[in-house]
């Protein structure tokens, strides 16, 4: 008989058996009807949904089946709101697995807890530890709002936001250490450690998780991201790109090899770049003469691009080279270099190698006069 039940098992397949089969009980204390409560994830690369409408009892249950334990989100209407008209629905994230998952509440998801299951015990230790400073975020971006044409308040708030943003990237880095077994602390640090912004912290982090998370396909995304972020820290030799200039000439960022160039990624759209030009004004006519220049190139795209680039260009009295292909973050430079936010620059020595990352202000001029 037990060789007859290995037999049969043989013939399952196996994604059959690590099916989860998840059970979601919800209680709303305080629940304005009609409300119904919606259930979001990605399977395979396609988004799927479920629902359920909230009893007068503020009850709901979702039951289903997912092929793997994966994140979810769990997001409530209530009084019949519809949100797809909301910016910033209600919404809870959780964990498909095993078992049945509890939401308790007073009255919305923002404010619930969740437990039933292990990874959902993981993910509300998750919440709780970053409870405190969600709120004093909030508290000050509210503050920051009111203050309107106060500049000097606002440069003090945006310093506190900055400090409490460190304060945020330290739990979460703890976290991750904490809990290595964890699915939660895997897509903790796929989406709050960016390669290309912190390629050792992510690898350290990365490195930390046990075999399994690493070996999975998200954890191996995540080791290619890694691998490409590495190629294009200080030390390593900048790819090269061609793209057109302002009068649609080709122009290749080898051809400026035997200066130190500065290859500058902005848009004309992006604040903090326009914001930052001044600064690299300053540093190009006091350096030029010295064997270094700047690359610009835009990301400017959609509508009008072109006219804009070419209206930043003269405003902000960009006198080097700036080149586009006017495709926005679909440039084809912006994929090499793996830019997901700009302003963002890489400094380069006459070979073309990366010496520097990042570089603005005060840092950028200190950079360039030990160089030069």
């Amino acid at each position: 008989m037990k060789k007859r039940l290995i037999t049969l098992l043989a013939l399952v397949p196996f994604a059959a058996l690590a099916q989860q089969q998840y059970t979601i009980n919800a209680t709303i204390s305080k629940i304005k009807l009609p409300a119904t409560a919606y259930l979001a994830y990605q399977e395979q690369g396609r988004m799927k949904y479920d629902s359920a409408a909230v009893q007068p009892d503020g009850k709901f249950m979702i039951k289903g089946t997912v092929s793997m334990p994966m994140k979810a989100f769990v997001l409530l209407g209530q009084n019949g709101e519809n949100l797809k008209s909301r910016p910033n629905p209600d919404q809870i994230a959780i964990y498909l697995e095993n078992g049945i998952i509890e939401i308790n509440t007073p009255d919305s998801l923002i404010r619930a807890k969740i437990s039933g299951t292990p990874l959902n015990q993981d993910q509300q230790e998750l919440i709780s530890s970053l409870m405190s400073i969600k709120h004093t975020e909030a508290q000050m971006n509210a503050d920051y709002k009111k203050l309107a044409d106060n500049n000097k308040e606002k440069a003090k708030l945006q310093a506190l936001l900055e400090r409490l943003a460190d304060s945020r990237m330290q739990v979460q880095e703890s976290y991750i250490r904490k809990h290595p077994n964890s699915l939660v602390s895997l897509n903790l640090l796929r989406s709050t450690i960016d390669p290309n912004q912190y390629p050792e912290k992510a690898t350290v982090l990365f490195n930390s998780l046990n075999a399994d998370l690493k070996a999975s396909v998200a954890g191996q995304s995540f080791l290619s991201k890694i691998g490409k972020a590495k190629a294009l820290t200080v030390g390593n030799m900048a790819p090269d790109f061609i793209l057109k200039n302002t009068k649609d000439q080709d122009v290749s960022l080898s051809s400026f090899k035997g200066k130190y160039v500065l290859v500058d990624f902005w848009a004309s759209w992006c604040g903090p770049c326009r914001k930052e030009n001044p600064n690299l004004v300053k540093a190009y006519e006091k350096y030029k003469s010295k064997n270094f220049t700047v690359l610009g190139v835009s990301l400017d795209g959609g509508e009008n691009a072109k006219a804009k680039w070419m209206d930043a260009i003269v405003k902000d009295g960009l006198n080097w080279t700036q080149v586009s292909d006017l495709k926005g973050w679909a440039s084809y430079a912006a994929q090499l270099y793996h830019i997901n936010a700009v302003p963002a620059n890489f400094l380069l020595d006459p070979t073309g190698k990366i010496i520097g990352r990042d570089l603005r202000g005060d840092e950028l001029n200190k950079k360039l006069a030990t160089l030069l």
